[in-house]
C-alpha cells in the first residue's frame, strides 16, 4: 500500500544540501576577492540566497525525522539538480557577459551535468572566479551532487541513502564497494579527488599555468569539457597537453569502482572485465578508423595530426568530454559517423561519462546473438551475462525501454530544434551531444558560444534533456507518471 510521499523530510535534505552549496561557493568568492576582480557581488548574492534558503529549511525541520524511500530519493535527486543550476547561475547573470536565465540557466545546467555546451561567447572576458566556479560545477557534478553528500553526511547513510544513491548513480547495476553507502561514496570520492590531484600536477608541468591547470584538471576527469579559453584546448597547441588529457578523460570513462580495485592491486577485475574491453576496443577501432580516413586523404601529415588529435578526439567524443579541435569538420563524412556513434555510446556505467553506456550496449549485443540462435534452437535457453552476471529478463526490458526513450527524446528535441529554423544534421547533433551530456558542437554550434544562437524554447529543451540524459531517464520522467504522485 502506497503512502504520501514524506515531503518534509525531502525539504529538510534540500536545506542542508542548500547549506553545502553555499559553502562550495565560497572558494570562487575567495578567489575572485584576491585577483581583485569586480564579479564577487554575483556570488555574494547566490551564497545569501541559498544559504538563507537552506538554513530556513534546516532550522524548521530540525526535529523532523528523515523517512526517505524510492519517491523521496527520486525527488531529492531532481529538486537537488534544479536548484543549484538556479542558485548556480546566479553569478553567470551578474558577471561581464550578464546573461539572461535561459542562457545563464543552460549554462549551469551544462557545467553541473558536465555536458560542456556553452552559451558564453568569450569566456576570456569572465573573471577568474566565475570560470573557476564554471569548471567546479563540472567537477561537483561529475560523479554526482548526492554521492558527494552521501560522503560527507553520516545522517543519510542510515536514512534514505540507498534511494539517493540508486536515483543518481548510472548504469544497469549499481555497484557498491562498501556495505555502508557513505563509505561507497567516500571511496569512489577519493580515487576522483586523486586523479584530480595527479591530473593538476601534470598539467602544470607542462604549458598551463597553476590555475589553467585545476580548471582544467576539474573539467576532465569529470569528463565535462569546459575551458577557460576561446579556443579551448588548442589555445596550448601542445601534444604533451592532448596526451595527458587523452589518458585521463579515458580513466574519467572508465568504472570508478574498477579504478579503485585496480589501485588494490586487483588487476583481474578490469583484465577480465567485458564492459572495458569493449570500451578500450571501441577507441582503438574508432581511431584506427579515423586515422587512416585522415592518411588516405593526404589532409595531415605528421605523427601529431594522424595518430595524437585523432585519438584525442575519439576519447573525447565517447566519454562525453567534449573538449574540441576546430578542425574537426573537415575531417570528412567518415569521422562525422564515428563521433555521432561513439557520442550515442558513451563510457562505463560508474564513471564520469553520459549516453547510453558500453555496459548496455554491451548486454544488448548479446541479447540480440541470443535471439538468433534462438531462431535456430527455439528449446534452448539462453542467458544475457555481462562480467559473470547474468541479466534477468526484467533487466533486459528495463534496458531495452531506456534505449527506445533515449531515442525518442532525441527525436522529440531535433523536431524542436528544427521547427525553430535549424537544419536537421545540426539540430540533431546538438540534440544528441546535450541528451548524451557531450557538449561537442556541429556547424551552427560550433562556434564559440554556439548554442547562445538558440531560441529560449530550445535552450529551455535542451537543459531538460541535459537533465534527463545525466540522471539516467527514469529518474526524471518518473515524475510524469500519475502514479508516482498516488498515496
Amino acid at each position: 500500500m502506497k503512502v504520501e510521499i514524506e515531503y518534509k523530510s525531502v525539504l529538510k535534505v534540500i536545506g542542508w544540501l542548500m547549506i553545502a552549496l553555499s559553502l562550495m561557493m565560497l572558494i570562487p568568492l575567495v578567489v575572485e576577492i584576491c585577483v581583485g576582480g569586480n564579479e564577487w557581488p554575483g556570488f555574494v548574492s547566490a551564497i545569501s540566497g541559498s544559504i538563507l534558503a537552506g538554513g530556513i529549511l534546516s532550522y524548521k525541520l530540525r526535529f523532523h525525522r528523515l523517512l526517505i524511500g524510492r519517491r523521496e530519493g527520486f525527488m531529492l535527486v531532481n529538486l537537488v539538480w534544479i536548484l543549484y543550476s538556479a542558485f548556480g547561475m546566479i553569478p553567470f547573470m551578474m558577471s561581464s557577459q550578464h546573461l539572461v536565465i535561459s542562457d545563464a540557466f543552460f549554462e549551469t545546467m551544462s557545467g553541473f551535468t558536465t555536458t560542456g555546451a556553452t552559451t558564453i561567447e568569450d569566456v576570456e572576458s569572465l573573471g577568474k572566479g566565475v570560470l573557476l566556479w564554471r569548471s567546479m560545477t563540472q567537477w561537483i557534478g561529475g560523479l554526482g551532487i548526492i554521492l558527494f553528500i552521501l560522503a560527507i553526511l553520516p545522517a543519510l547513510n542510515e536514512n534514505g541513502g540507498v534511494p539517493m544513491f540508486n536515483a543518481e548513480t548510472s548504469g544497469i547495476t549499481h555497484e557498491k564497494l562498501h556495505p555502508r553507502i557513505r563509505n561507497t561514496a567516500a571511496t569512489l570520492w577519493t580515487v576522483y579527488i586523486g586523479l584530480t590531484s595527479i591530473l593538476i600536477l601534470l598539467l602544470w608541468a607542462g604549458p598551463m599555468n597553476f590555475y589553467d591547470s585545476v580548471c582544467h584538471a576539474f573539467t576532465t576527469i569529470a569528463t565535462g569539457g569546459f575551458s577557460t579559453r576561446n579556443a579551448g584546448i588548442e589555445y596550448w597547441n601542445s601534444d604533451y597537453v592532448y596526451t595527458v588529457l587523452t589518458i585521463f578523460m579515458f580513466l574519467g570513462g572508465v568504472n570508478f569502482a574498477l579504478i579503485y580495485l585496480f589501485c588494490k592491486g586487483r588487476f583481474s577485475r578490469l583484465l577480465k572485465n567485458d564492459v572495458f574491453t569493449a570500451y578500450l576496443t571501441t577507441i582503438a577501432v574508432c581511431c584506427v578508423a579515423i586515422s587512416l580516413s585522415l592518411l588516405s586523404d593526404g589532409k595531415t601529415p605528421g605523427i601529431s595530426d594522424n595518430l595524437v588529435k585523432p585519438l584525442f578526439h575519439v576519447v573525447s567524443a565517447i566519454t562525453s568530454t567534449g573538449f574540441g579541435l576546430s578542425d574537426f569538420a573537415s575531417w570528412g563524412s567518415l569521422c562525422l559517423l564515428i563521433t555521432f556513434l561513439l557520442m550515442f555510446s558513451g563510457g562505463c556505467a560508474g564513471s564520469t561519462s553520459g549516453a547510453i553506456k558500453v555496459d548496455r550496449l554491451v548486454a544488448t549485443r548479446h541479447n540480440l546473438l541470443n535471439q538468433i540462435k534462438s531462431s535456430l534452437y527455439p528449446n534452448r535457453v539462453y542467458t544475457v551475462r555481462v562480467n559473470d552476471g547474468i541479466i534477468a529478463h526484467r533487466g533486459l526490458d528495463r534496458l531495452h525501454a531506456f534505449i527506445l526513450i533515449y531515442l525518442a527524446l532525441v527525436i522529440a528535441g531535433t523536431a524542436v530544434l528544427t521547427a525553430y529554423g535549424m537544419n536537421l544534421v545540426d539540430s540533431t547533433f546538438a540534440v544528441v551531444s546535450c541528451i548524451g551530456n557531450n557538449g561537442l558542437g556541429y556547424g551552427e554550434t560550433a562556434v564559440s558560444g554556439g548554442f547562445h544562437y538558440l531560441a529560449d524554447i530550445p535552450k529551455w529543451v535542451l537543459s531538460f534533456l541535459m537533465l534527463a540524459g545525466r540522471l539516467e531517464l527514469f529518474s526524471v520522467l518518473v515524475f510524469f507518471v500519475s502514479a508516482f504522485w498516488r498515496k
